[in-house]
């Protein structure tokens, strides 16, 4: 861990004095060892350390103030006035950025990894930002810092004189050793000076200094080990160079089992490979409510990184297939570190990320943030092993909480594209599975409605996520709704009356999508109407078709309540459809599909109060065979009407069959009707159907549903005698229409 710390902390401290490894750097990733980056070598092949230019670049090093701030962001002061070590500084990034051009390549294979890195590597810009943010709030604190520039100089005025005697020394012999050593001992000062800098700002300032302790202590851990295994590792470098083949693999035998332990969990850790189960660190329950008590109580966006890195681990345990390209860095063994894990992590991810890009409000979404490319990185994390977890999760009260959590982050989903089509999918699919829960489905559908509202980015590809979300709904429902019997009605007329709603959001938009569709069933009906072939019949009689004719009728009748409707158009050609489909086949097989189609017009009807001339199709079956020639004594049972379209074949000409046909009969009759009972033509409306009724009466035996259908016919006598006596009452014609409507109002308020 010195290793890695030193790299941290003063890497770039180490290139300027020509210290680096074989053009081999570590990017550090949160205080632990990361990948391997092989740089490029550059043009200049002198090796450090051994000519006049390296000795003045050392020179230079050494007068170059470095301020306390400065050596926590991890670098010297970009203010200095010397311009050649600016250009050497500029140098040196421009090589550590080709190597990690070059190592772009390895890492194109796993999007999630490199989210991680980017998330981990943050931390050094946060330490920066959390450090300055400290300062600015200390009174006191530039009169500090005065001073420990003061203290500064007058340090490296002492350190320029033991720099040059050194130098003196250096000259007489002009060996590598020498020159090793010499750099050993201005490393081992500067050490020195940063702890008696850190010592003063203890003095000083302690409050800082203990928060740096509780926040970033490994910033406060650089000691002389790290010198030491410096030297080590150059010695073993020397040695390993004069020793030949022969004992090298000598030496390779006599190694000690721990060191060779130490050499393989570095080589891993720095190479990216996936550790085994006994690499990876155990998240124990301590650490982990260490973590959630900082994020809940100071809400530390550190912690919530943190907690981000092992909920990674927690989502990808179901992943075994490809775990073998997914880094990982906490193993979880207990389950119920897993529970408290994911639930926390869900529970506090919005939070920190409203209080961070401060968009809890309004409108705006999170990418016009003026931290969102400082932190997005930490969003994406959450994002991606959320849709890990959310596709794996198997228990229904997980489920439920997880698609809670997920719908307060839609601003978030809606600034990635590809995030965002893959949470809609398992949102369409938790919504339209018939073994989810009730709750779930309904609150997929609350995450789907939400993710339409959110608003979306100019970079993103989508405008709104309306337009997509309605056109996957519906082909879903049309999708699931094939398989229709007595378990699966009761989940598609959920999922019915749960898409009805999606289409109220924006009617212009959902008029392009039901005119379309709407339009499809059009052409199949009309297909089916020229070709007259069992195939054609097949694509209409079919639950898919009839199931669209409801829906459309469903959304229709709630959103064209008002006259001023974008959707209104469409009822019309709708009924068309719809009527069109009861004439195909006229059967009395297919009297269960009529029912269907009439009842779907009568709520179309009713809700819009357009009149839909319903009453031919009803009143034409009481001179059906069906209901006129006499009917077989039957034994089955009562027929299910509403999960049949076609009777079955035993049932017809039977007695069960004909009570039913009467039972529906009567139903539909009355819902027709009930929706004029206040109209002030009801009396001319309701003739047709009372002289239907009677002329059946007298041919049919008395019955049950006879005896049914004889009140039903004294009902509608009954209102409509109520309408004409009120009728006479007025003293305007039928062309005031102002007058019509006040009548119609009247009467709405006392029959209903």
């Amino acid at each position: 861990m010195a290793k890695s710390h030193k790299n941290q902390n003063g890497s770039k401290k180490l290139n300027q004095k020509g210290k680096s490894k074989a053009g081999v750097s570590k990017a550090p990733k949160n205080g632990k060892p990361g990948k391997v980056m092989k740089k490029e070598k550059p043009s200049v092949t002198k090796p450090a350390g051994k000519g006049s230019s390296s000795k003045k670049a050392e020179k230079k090093s050494d007068n170059t103030k470095m301020s306390v701030e400065d050596f926590f962001a991890g670098g010297f002061d970009a203010s200095g006035s010397d311009d050649d070590l600016d250009k050497e500084l500029e140098a040196m990034e421009k090589v550590e950025d080709d190597a990690v051009v070059d190592d772009s390549d390895d890492d194109d294979d796993d999007e999630e990894d490199m989210v991680e890195d980017l998330v981990m590597s943050e931390n050094l810009v946060n330490d920066k930002e959390d450090v300055s943010d400290a300062i600015d709030e200390d009174e006191d604190d530039d009169e500090n810092q005065d001073d420990l520039e003061a203290s500064d100089d007058a340090k490296q005025s002492s350190e320029d004189d033991d720099d040059s005697s050194d130098e003196e020394n250096g000259n007489d012999d002009k060996d590598d050793d020498d020159e090793d050593i010499d750099n050993s001992k201005k490393l081992n000062k500067d050490i020195k000076r940063h702890k008696k800098e850190l010592e003063q700002l203890k003095k000083q300032d302690p409050e800082f200094f203990k928060y740096l302790q509780k926040e970033e202590n490994a910033l406060l851990e650089f000691d002389e080990s790290e010198k030491e295994d410096d030297e080590d590792e150059d010695e073993n470098e020397g040695s390993d160079e004069e020793l030949g083949s022969e004992d090298l693999d000598g030496m390779d035998v006599d190694m000690d089992d721990e060191n060779l332990e130490q050499e393989s969990d570095s080589e891993a850790e720095m190479d990216g490979d996936e550790d085994d189960e006994s690499g990876l660190e155990v998240l124990t329950k301590s650490m982990l409510n260490e973590w959630i008590e900082e994020v809940e109580t100071k809400q530390s966006v550190n912690a919530m990184k943190k907690l981000l890195v092992a909920f990674k681990s927690a989502a990808r345990m179901s992943d075994e297939e490809k775990l073998e390209r997914v880094s990982l860095v906490y193993r979880i063994v207990n389950p119920n570190v897993f529970n408290q894990l994911v639930v926390a992590t869900m529970r506090n991810a919005p939070i920190i990320f409203n209080r961070v890009f401060k968009c809890g409000q309004g409108n705006k979404s999170p990418a016009t943030a003026t931290r969102w490319q400082y932190h997005q990185g930490m969003v994406k994390l959450y994002l991606s092993n959320l849709i890990h977890l959310m596709s794996g999760l198997t228990d229904s009260d997980m489920l439920y909480v997880a698609v809670r959590e997920a719908e307060k982050c839609s601003a978030y989903w809606a600034c990635y594209d590809k995030y965002a089509k893959e949470y809609l999918k398992i949102l369409l699919n938790m919504w339209s599975n018939f073994t989810s829960s009730d709750n779930v489905r309904i609150q997929s559908f609350l995450a789907i409605r939400s993710l339409t509202t959110a608003p979306v980015p100019k970079a993103t590809k989508q405008s709104t996520y309306l337009d997509l979300a309605l056109k996957n709904i519906y082909l879903t429902f049309v999708r699931n709704c094939k398989n229709t019997n007595a378990h699966t009605l009761p989940a598609i007329n959920l999922m019915r009356n749960l898409a009805v709603q999606l289409y109220g959001i924006d009617q212009e938009l959902s008029y392009q999508q039901a005119f379309v569709y709407i339009r499809q069933l059009a052409i199949t009906l009309r297909n089916a109407m020229q070709t007259k072939t069992k195939e054609s019949y097949t694509s209409v009689y079919n639950w898919q078709f009839i199931h669209c004719i409801d829906f459309w009728a469903n959304v229709l009748a709630a959103n064209c309540q008002d006259e001023s409707s974008e959707l209104r158009p469409l009822i019309y050609p709708l009924a068309q459809v719809a009527l069109g489909t009861i004439k195909l086949v006229p059967d009395a097989q297919y009297y269960p599909l009529r029912f269907h189609v009439l009842r779907s017009m009568t709520t179309l009807g009713v809700s819009t109060k357009v009149f839909i001339p319903l009453a031919p199709y009803m009143f034409e079956l009481f001179e059906s065979p069906a209901l006129t020639k006499q009917a077989k004594p039957s034994t089955l049972k009562p027929l299910q009407w509403d999960i049949h379209l076609k009777t079955p074949q035993n049932y017809l000409r039977g007695r069960v069959f004909q009570d039913g046909v009467l039972e529906q009969l009567n139903e539909c009759i009355l819902n027709y009707y009930k929706g004029y009972f206040y109209h002030i033509a009801y009396p001319e409306m309701v003739i047709p159907g009372i002289v239907a009724i009677k002329r059946f009466l007298k041919k049919s035996k008395p019955s049950k549903q006879s005896k049914k259908l004889h009140d039903l016919a004294s009902k509608l006598d009954i209102k409509s005698k109520y309408i004409l006596t009120q009728r006479s009452k007025i003293d305007f014609s039928p062309t005031d229409q102002v007058d019509v409507d006040k009548f119609i109002k009247e009467m709405q308020q006392k029959l209903l």
